[in-house]
């Protein structure tokens, strides 16, 4: 019965429910398990680069490795469903699978056999772009990889329409063909800079195509070609001539990545191994898939088809093109091996190739490649290619970020990240009574200049009474110049050190006047010719419930100063309990006292964090002790305490 149905449907529809078949296959094998993995680092940044004004994107974006397309993509997408791990890591997945179908036409045009033998090419091809395990890895990412192999297809198919047009071919539908080139071409460079090594290897491709068709054909050919690769450069030439520069320009200045000292040949076989998969294979892998090829080759010569060798011209090229240039790209950019992806399609059409040659000489050794294949990377493929480990580097908790800040923010709150990724992190976690979270990147790969940064945050706290720093990797790099422009610009309330080496800090923002507090003039003294000079103190007359009080206070120390004392600031309500206090050496932290220069005025910010449900009348003491022994040091008088003042706590502002 089910026979004589097959045999009541013409060819197209057969075909048709095959490669809905292989279609389901592809999204099944990208769904297992889609939302079960944490985030991994560069899904962080991902999601919350797209989180962006296109403004902000494209500053940001200019500076990175890769271009805009798919930040903008996911961003409209966000726009819609919200932000959210397993939505994001969908669409990844839906962006990847027309990569099925084009595998399909492409074969069917590389080929350009008529008949089973061009059916069968296309259909092994369909189905190994379905499986291929670093486009699997890949597709089910929230990275631009998932959709860049796409692009190249669509190029690939309408390049190789237009340099071998099908005797049916019409003004009109070059016309589209044209267009598909363009949205293709230009679709991969402004989706992954790499993708620029397959098309490269198409055009040679498409060159030697040409120029091997009849005379008469070949301007005509080509002038259509090398039309619609013209217009592709004009539809990238805006962001080329916008962030290829300042790609250029950081290459120039020179890194200190100590990766970058290995030589060529080094990179070529990791990308290599990348592209392979090889991490549970090894060598085996390799080995695999070199043999399939070569035994096609040889089956090509036995069957007399040896004519056919030479289409492995285009999938060779481009697997070559891509990983010599990406290995070259290494010595200047970052490496990693999810950069070949655009080889991820010449690899399933050489395997596709190798398996048709087998096939057509005999179809028990066909069977017998296609089980070795499936024996050694069944491991990969049914494993590992869903662990997403190739990202992850311990210690790795991407739920640390929201962990430490949401129990202590506010919604009026802002946070702000020096790098994006845990900023994306964040954002995955984020309740809509969260606070909202901004950026000063002072971490790689994008380090702000100074200034972009301190308006930003300038911004923020004339609108935000409290703001959090979260800052990966501590004091490392650019970090310190953030940190310490921070600590004298707000006012330090809170700081927490976590895992990964990240600084939480609370910062409240001054939206009212201060004025001069007492004690100017107090002198600590203490052992060791200890002597400290408060030179100045200011505070505000009132500030509200919930807010973070300012307090800012000048030290002078009179000799060098060998006790590492801290300075304590306490807010006292009038019964004498403590509401209120920030401990801390000057400059939170930043500036132990023996640090302090003898003779000049030193600032420290100081900020005394009030919960919500507190309103009255305060008084401001300061102090110092010793925290080795929580000695407190006493004033010139002989208390252990400087009033500075009073102050008002009005009732929170509605």
């Amino acid at each position: 019965m089910k026979r004589a149905i097959l045999n009541g449907m013409s060819h197209s529809t057969r075909i048709m429910i095959v490669m809905i078949a292989v279609a389901l296959l592809a999204f099944v094998l990208r769904m297992v398990g889609l939302g079960d993995v944490p985030p991994r680092w560069d899904e962080g940044w991902t999601v919350a680069h797209a989180s962006l004004d296109l403004g902000a994107l494209f500053t940001i974006t200019a500076a990175d490795v890769h271009p805009p397309l798919f930040y903008m993509l996911l961003g409209a997408w966000q726009s819609l469903v919200g932000v959210n791990l397993f939505a994001d890591r969908f669409l990844a997945v839906l962006v990847s699978l027309p990569a099925i179908p084009l595998a399909y036409v492409v074969a069917q045009r590389w080929d350009r056999s008529s008949g089973a033998r061009n059916t069968r090419l296309a259909l092994l091809s369909a189905v190994l772009m379905a499986w291929v395990p670093l486009g699997v890895y890949y597709s089910a990412v929230i990275r631009m990889y998932a959709l860049a192999p796409t692009f190249v297809l669509l190029a690939a198919w309408a390049g190789l329409r237009l340099v071998a047009p099908g005797p049916r071919e019409t003004c009109r539908s070059t016309i589209w063909v044209v267009i598909a080139f363009v949205v293709g071409a230009a679709g991969a460079m402004l989706t992954l800079y790499h993708a620029v090594w397959a098309l490269a290897a198409l055009g040679l491709y498409a060159s030697a195509t040409a120029i091997m068709a009849r005379r008469g054909a070949v301007l005509r050919r080509m002038g259509t070609f090398t039309v619609a690769v013209a217009i592709s450069a004009v539809v990238f030439l805006p962001w080329g001539l916008y962030a290829i520069p300042q790609l250029l320009g950081q290459a120039a200045k020179g890194t200190v990545n100590t990766a970058q000292q290995y030589p060529f040949s080094y990179f070529l076989k990791i990308s290599v191994e990348g592209l392979a998969m090889s991490q549970q294979t090894g060598f085996t892998g390799i080995a695999v898939i070199l043999l399939i090829v070569l035994a096609g080759v040889v089956c090509a010569f036995i069957g007399r088809s040896p004519r056919s060798i030479g289409r492995l011209l285009l999938p060779l090229l481009m697997i070559v093109l891509t990983l010599a240039g990406v290995a070259t790209a290494a010595r200047n950019w970052s490496f990693n091996a999810r950069m070949v992806i655009c080889a991820v399609p010449a690899l399933a059409l050489v395997l596709a190739w190798g398996f048709d040659r087998i096939a057509a000489l005999s179809r028990p050794l066909a069977g017998v490649a296609i089980l070795a294949l499936i024996g050694v990377y069944f491991a990969t493929s049914t494993n590992f290619v869903y662990q997403k480990s190739l990202e992850v580097f311990d210690p790795y908790n991407p739920h640390t970020y929201y962990a430490h800040i949401a129990p202590q923010a506010r919604s009026t709150d802002q946070v702000f990240f020096n790098v994006l990724s845990p900023a994306g992190f964040f954002a995955l976690d984020r309740k809509p009574v969260d606070p909202t979270w901004s950026y000063a990147l002072t971490w790689d790969p994008v380090i702000e200049p100074r200034q972009r940064w301190e308006e930003r945050l300038m911004q923020a706290g004339s609108q935000h009474p409290r703001l959090w720093l979260v800052l990966y990797r501590g004091l490392a790099g650019k970090n310190g110049e953030l940190r310490g422009w921070l600590d004298s610009t707000f006012y330090p309330a809170s700081a927490e050190w976590g895992e990964e080496e990240v600084f939480y800090g609370l910062y409240g923002a001054t939206h009212d006047p201060t004025i001069a507090g007492a004690g100017a003039g107090t002198h600590w003294r203490g052992a060791n010719g200890f002597d400290l000079e408060l030179r100045g103190s200011k505070l505000p007359g009132s500030v509200h419930a919930g807010d973070i009080i300012p307090v800012a206070l000048t030290w002078r120390a009179g000799t060098p100063l060998k006790l590492n004392l801290k300075v304590f600031v306490h807010a006292f309500d009038e019964s004498g309990a403590l509401i209120a206090q920030h401990d801390a050496a000057p400059l939170n932290d930043l500036r132990p006292m023996p640090s302090l220069p003898m003779g000049e005025d030193v600032l420290d910010h100081h900020g005394l964090a009030l919960p919500q449900t507190f309103s009255g009348r305060l008084t401001i003491v300061v102090g110092l002790y010793d925290p080795a022994t929580n000695q407190r040091a006493l004033v010139d008088g002989g208390s252990d305490v400087l009033n500075l003042g009073q102050l008002d706590v009005l009732p929170a502002t509605q």
